[in-house]
């Protein structure tokens, strides 16, 4: 390459950064390489995006889809060439499946030296498949296609935000020389003047994906004719508006049955929503026979949610999940794709509730709901009296198992102090915690629910600090093993981030399933529970992060009560009963009986 043609690729990665600024993005997180040279130089040049870099692109990538999580806004990634990109795999599934926006720039060799043996060369096209939402080979830079890479960039910015967010794949050949060179000719120096005059602040209203009236006004037909209904919520984003759910169940009539990672579960609720924190203890042959389930964001998690699902029958089911199309079981009446808050108000609208256009009223803790409802609490009450039941249960279970997953998570969030951030791992984590009674002090919940794997977890947990609030992540042991290179990205937190190692002994989830009776003798422990033999707080400190063990419920809860009110990373590694999530499930259902006999006894 001439030194006039590097003078163009200069200009050519400089307008890529500020067209990048220009359209909102703020947040680039790079990894090492030298054919990214140019894009990195541009970047660091460019005073409104702050850099992070993080040298395992893998790490890297999960770093960003953790601020994208958090802060609602796309994060982008660079990496070089070759294997580099083949690392942001694993993040862009979840970014994908999860619909988080990411913006994933990879460098490459120009097309000269692609299929001919050229080192660290792949055929990078296509790369992701159909797992973004575009992807944009940008061509080598020329200097008479500056305007089409500024709106091949917005373009793509706009399509990760909408209507169906997720990642978009930019490639960028690029050839040498890469180092930075200053223009040195008249046309070289017109063509910087030109550059410049394209740029300017770009504005995206991110396009949303509306559900379909006539489909809205047929569910809202179908909840005022049937006064048994339930609203079941799995995962939704971090930013969800709560509110016009509460106002929904209000208005209906229904009680709800929400994870934690819903959004709904912590924090205040109305005393007018009746709340089924307890639902997965309920045995399926005690729960009362919904006809309507209205069923909101990802599959629930709950252990009992397929055997209850198998009992519905005739009951209609509505599913509201976004943009994607969520009915594993194809048993559901109705899919109704679009933006689910949006769902809601409008089926809020549609039974009277609110005047459209309006907003669901913000609720505090304690108050009753405004709505008002179209039919008895009749329901509500046998729900209520189930619920009852099941949350004592469970409190005499978790005492009994003072040891145990549960009795460590509910110290961890009680300590956490409200509008600190609870990042849930997969696995046992995501279901545990459901075994606790919701309410208290307000949190937004992240979890990796899009793919659902155990990947990246520290990774993201760390890039969630940049939504500006500390983060405290609870993980498995196996899922620590798995994101070991995530210590390294945490040093980049911004927040305090504690990361609650809970450590059984390994992938006890499998001492749940089917396959723990298949008689597989020492062949199940090697290669399903697979205990990772690791010292997390060793690891820790050897890595630079804070470390303490914590033995004990309270202890847990005194060290992150620490950790999230101190700058850095602590790790706080709790050994826990190998068996004691399953032991408190076990005895809560079981706990839960007796009351049920007695109350029949007494009635006949």
């Amino acid at each position: 390459m001439s030194a006039t043609s590097a003078a163009v690729q200069t200009i050519w990665a400089e307008l890529l950064a500020t067209t990048l600024a220009d359209a909102g993005i703020t947040t680039v997180v790079v990894s090492p390489g030298s054919r990214s040279t140019p894009l990195v130089a541009a970047l660091a040049g460019e005073p409104r995006l702050e850099l992070v870099t993080i040298i395992d692109e893998r790490a890297a990538a999960f770093f960003a889809l953790g601020v994208a999580r958090a802060t609602g806004l796309p994060a982008a990634i660079v990496c070089t060439s070759g294997t580099a990109a083949a690392h942001y795999l694993p993040a862009i599934v979840e970014a994908s499946l999860a619909g988080v926006s990411l913006i994933a720039i990879t460098a490459d060799r120009p097309p000269e030296l692609q299929a001919c043996g050229a080192s660290q060369t792949i055929d990078q096209i296509g790369l992701y498949g159909g797992f973004v939402r575009g992807a944009f080979d940008l061509g080598a830079p020329v200097a008479h296609g500056l305007r089409a890479l500024r709106r091949t960039i917005v373009a793509a910015i706009t399509l990760a935000r909408g209507p169906a967010p997720g990642p978009v794949h930019l490639e960028v050949p690029l050839r040498k020389p890469l180092e930075p060179a200053l223009p040195s000719t008249d046309a070289e120096r017109s063509l910087a003047r030109d550059a410049a005059a394209l740029c300017g602040p770009v504005s995206i209203a991110p396009p949303h994906l509306a559900a379909d009236q006539a489909v809205i006004a047929t569910l809202a037909a179908a909840i005022t004719a049937e006064p048994d209904g339930v609203i079941v919520a799995g995962a939704l984003p971090a930013g969800f508006p709560r509110d016009e759910v509460f106002a929904l169940a209000v208005r209906a009539g229904y009680p709800v049955i929400a994870e934690t990672g819903s959004q709904l579960r912590l924090g205040p609720r109305p005393s007018g929503v009746a709340m089924i924190d307890h639902a997965d203890l309920i045995p399926i042959a005690q729960r009362p026979t919904p006809r309507l389930v209205i069923q909101l964001g990802a599959e629930p998690v709950a252990a009992s949610w397929p055997a209850w699902l198998a009992t519905f029958g005739g009951a209609q089911r509505w599913i509201l999940a976004g943009a994607r199309w969520a009915d594993p079981e194809a048993s559901a009446r109705g899919v109704i794709l679009g933006d689910v808050a949006g769902a809601v108000a409008a089926l809020v609208v549609a039974l009277g509730g609110l005047d459209r256009g309006a907003t669901a009223p913000a609720f505090q803790a304690g108050t009753r709901a405004s709505q008002p409802r179209i039919r008895s609490t009749a329901w509500l009450d046998t729900w209520r009296a189930a619920q009852g039941l099941a949350e004592a249960a469970s409190a005499r279970a978790i005492e009994s198992c003072a040891r145990s997953e549960v009795a460590v998570l509910r110290a961890a969030i009680a300590a956490a102090p409200a509008g600190a951030m609870l990042q849930i791992g997969n696995s046992l984590p995501i279901r545990v915690v459901d075994h606790l009674p919701g309410g208290g002090a307000p949190h937004r919940v992240l979890t990796q629910r899009g793919a659902a794997g155990i990947d990246g977890l520290i990774s993201s947990a760390a890039g969630a600090t940049r939504g500006g609030a500390p983060v405290l992540l609870i993980l498995g042991d196996v899922s620590f093993a798995h994101d070991l290179g995530g210590l390294l990205a945490a040093r980049c937190a911004s927040a305090p981030l504690a990361i609650l190692v809970i450590d059984n002994r390994g992938g006890q989830i499998f001492a749940g399933l089917p396959v723990a009776r298949a008689g597989l003798g020492a062949a199940f422990e090697r290669h399903w529970i697979t205990t990772p033999e690791l010292d997390p707080s060793a690891i820790a400190t050897a890595l630079g992060a804070r470390a303490v063990t914590a033995a004990s419920a309270a202890a847990v809860g005194a060290a992150i009560e620490g950790a999230l009110a101190t700058p850095g990373v602590t790790v706080i590694h709790a050994p826990v009963s190998v068996s004691g999530a399953h032991d408190v499930r076990r005895a809560a259902i079981e706990l839960y009986a007796p009351p049920i006999r007695a109350a029949r006894g007494a009635s006949e």
